[in-house]
């Protein structure tokens, strides 16, 4: 049996390592609260049986249980990992240098007036929590494709983009530059955009086109053909955009991109 000493009112076992429940150092009439040598070259304290603080081995101090931490200065250099559980209430913290990394959990209050310098955050924001407008992709398809048709009805070019929307809600923003040239006089070009190659984004307005050519007196004129619209596909699926075009009003030919120009096609997200 290991002797005891006791000291102005304090006594203390002076073999045991103690616990959280019956430490090596209590104060009389109050067994379960002390200080007690879980570990060797550790110490910790307990109150009410239960361990609240410890020193371990390596110097880090080691915080249990539910903690007010407002009257809690840290200076110097902080490192290492730390896990904020529950509700934790932080008041005036300011915190220099951090370096945010991994997943948190729990609802965590900064009071006072927070100060974060240098901050550095790693991981990635979740699309449903950027705001409205937000670019959340972005796809871009070039062709060289040569095309050419004598129809009046609307024939694909060949040259498409596809994306998948992460959000059924999401706007697609396309931009198109492109190339048409009309092979005889008098002769009409439209051009226009499929999605999934079975709903014009431009019907129900002038010839069912975004736009188009007149060449007049010419038997082998070259414009530009751009679009820009905004479409709402209503889908997280892989949808592809087309250009098509036709030759509005006789058997002459109209080629897409007669010269074999590098041409793009851009599809955008837009959170919705």
């Amino acid at each position: 049996m290991a002797s005891i000493i006791k000291v102005d009112q304090i006594e203390t076992d002076v073999n045991l390592t103690g616990s959280a429940s019956a430490p090596s150092l209590y104060p009389m009439n109050d067994t379960n609260t002390g200080v007690f040598f879980p570990a060797a070259d550790t110490v910790a304290i307990s109150t009410g049986g239960t361990e609240r603080l410890r020193v371990n081995s390596s110097g880090n101090l080691v915080v249990t249980g539910t903690t007010d931490l407002s009257n809690v200065t840290v200076s110097g250099t902080v490192s290492g990992t730390y896990t904020l559980g529950g509700t934790p209430t932080i008041s005036s913290p300011t915190i220099s240098s951090p370096v945010l990394s991994g997943t948190a959990t729990g609802t965590y209050t900064l009071g006072g007036t927070p100060s974060l310098t240098a901050t550095a955050l790693t991981g990635t924001i979740a699309a449903a929590r950027l705001p409205t407008g937000s670019v959340l992709q972005v796809v871009q398809a070039n062709s060289t494709n040569q095309t050419t048709t004598t129809s009046s009805n609307f024939q694909a070019t060949g040259h498409s983009v596809t994306i998948t929307p992460s959000s059924s809600s999401s706007k697609i923003l396309l931009l198109h530059q492109g190339m048409v040239n009309s092979q005889a006089s008098s002769v009409w070009c439209w051009g226009t955009i499929y999605r999934n190659a079975s709903v014009n984004l431009y019907s129900g307005g002038a010839y069912d086109a975004a736009g188009g050519i007149y060449t007049n007196n010419s038997s082998d004129s070259h414009c530009p053909m751009t679009f820009a619209t905004l479409d709402s596909p209503n889908t997280t699926s892989a949808t592809t955009y087309t250009i098509y075009f036709k030759n509005n009003n006789n058997s002459s030919a109209v080629r897409y991109n007669a010269d074999a120009w590098k041409l793009y096609f851009i599809a955008m997200e837009i959170a919705g």
